[in-house]
């Protein structure tokens, strides 16, 4: 009798008792993710391209040339890079340095150029899109400033 009574004042739960419980949580966690707002993809792409065009103006790149869809950007030490979209990617490419990954999922880039700043568009797979400025000094300002 004496082994009953142990076995059953014993402390703890066994191993069914605490899959049980791991999978009863799990089940709430999913309930809670589909239930919960989410924070959008629009907005987290709006984050992030936002916080590319700020590391971007960080970097001393300076304007070469604005098209309708890439710039050119330069140092005054270094070679030139391309923001562009290549694969379904907004890139940062030069000839020696490789390619720099901004953002992904992107199907097209628009900029539009007011001379002391560029207004920059993207748009994604599912159609949402991103806007922000990007402050950089023209490289004839630079060398007009600097003389």
């Amino acid at each position: 009798m004496t082994a009953v009574q142990s076995k059953s004042s014993r402390n703890g739960f066994t191993m069914v008792e605490t899959i049980l419980a791991l999978v009863v949580a799990a089940m709430v966690f999913e309930a809670l993710m589909v239930i919960l707002p989410q924070r959008g993809q629009t907005q987290d792409m709006q984050i992030d391209f936002q916080a590319a065009l700020t590391q971007l103006g960080r970097q001393n790149y300076q304007l070469d040339q604005v098209q309708v869809r890439e710039i050119q950007l330069k140092k005054t030490i270094g070679d030139p890079v391309t923001l562009k979209i290549a694969k379904h990617d907004l890139v940062l490419d030069g000839t020696h340095h490789g390619r720099v990954l901004l953002l992904h999922g992107i199907d097209d880039l628009r900029i539009d150029n007011f001379g002391t700043y560029q207004l920059l568009t993207v748009f994604s797979r599912g159609h949402e899109k991103a806007s922000g400025t990007l402050f950089l000094p023209n490289t004839k300002q630079a060398i007009v400033e600097e003389g």
